[in-house]
């Protein structure tokens, strides 16, 4: 693990390819089935209006299973082989210029150690998705290849016609990488920072803090996090873990993202980022808050493992990629 991380330091991020027009796209489940057909079907029929072609994989979709007072229930997309196979069939197949995953959920941790991160660094290629994906962005960065945290199938396809954030997924897939401003907010912590941006689902990415998956091991991190429907207590605990285990010391700059629907209890905080801020204004690094990316309808595409500029003022924060 030395060794990987010292290569790592050492040479740069593989970017994979931006995308063409006619190129395959696999579509994959590596952890809850898709299991609203419309969904699925519009967002296929967008990639295909984007001039991309999406190939299935064998384990996406399952009907709706309900529970006995007709309440509809998450199911994994397949076993644990099955899955594993969808996933490397789309790493592996030469054909695949990308992967797009069409939800999120829970599993994806179960699959880590079942794919050696060579496959990830010899086989590069986009890998679009986020919260329980935050688990394979993690791997994949870790094999030194830039991902990109943006909508999946699941929000492709939530409505007619493809949102912005969907949109501005399709531009970084093709190559037409954006520099972001974020309006002031009254959290930020002012300052200036370059480094690789990391993260993604706040809770996901705790699990792998001290695997060989936790990218907070990497020199000069600019860490991104965003959550959904966590208490303020498992928020504080999160953050609270990672410095316990002393994870912050090599992240440069923090950028926080939506917490949505986060924090309902009755405490003394106004809100989560209350909680988070009464930390990160004493990290000494710039920290930008409100970021709009994460769950919800609000989800701007990040590009992870692509070094970053973050740039907080009291007028508002900036990023800038590197590439």
């Amino acid at each position: 693990m030395r060794l990987l991380l010292a290569i790592l330091a050492i040479l740069p991020m593989i970017r994979p390819d931006y995308l063409r027009p006619g190129d395959k796209v696999a579509i994959i489940s590596p952890s809850y089935a898709i299991t609203d057909s419309v969904a699925l079907r519009r967002g296929c029929d967008a990639l295909r209006s984007w001039g991309l072609e999406p190939v299935m994989g064998k384990y996406v979709y399952l009907d709706p299973v309900k529970d006995s007072k007709g309440r509809s229930r998450n199911v994994y997309a397949g076993t644990l082989e099955q899955r594993l196979e969808d996933l490397k069939w789309a790493y592996e197949a030469d054909s695949i210029k990308a992967i797009v995953c069409a939800r999120g959920g829970y599993g994806g941790i179960q699959l880590l150690p079942m794919l050696p991160l060579s496959t990830y660094s010899e086989h590069p290629k986009w890998l679009v998705g986020f919260s329980d994906i935050t688990n394979f962005i993690a791997a994949s960065t870790m094999a030194g290849v830039m991902s990109i945290h943006g909508n999946m199938i699941s929000s492709i396809g939530a409505e007619k016609v493809p949102d912005e954030y969907s949109i501005a997924m399709k531009d970084m897939l093709f190559g037409n990488v954006p520099g972001y401003g974020v309006e002031h907010n009254e959290h930020d912590v002012p300052g200036h920072a370059t480094g690789v941006l990391v993260g993604g689902n706040m809770i996901t990415y705790q699990a792998l803090l001290g695997t060989r998956y936790d990218t907070t091991q990497l020199e000069d991190v600019i860490l991104f996090f965003e959550e959904v429907e966590e208490s303020m207590h498992a928020i504080d605990r999160i953050l609270n873990a990672m410095m316990l285990q002393g994870r912050l010391g090599n992240v440069k700059g923090i950028i926080v993202g939506i917490m949505h629907k986060c924090g309902k209890e009755l405490m003394t905080y106004e809100d989560v980022y209350d909680v988070l801020s009464q930390y990160t204004a004493d990290f000494g690094i710039p920290v930008c808050y409100g970021f709009p990316s994460g769950h919800g309808k609000v989800n701007m595409p990040l590009m992870m493992g692509a070094e970053v500029t973050l740039d907080v003022t009291e007028e508002g924060s900036t990023i800038k990629y590197n590439l």
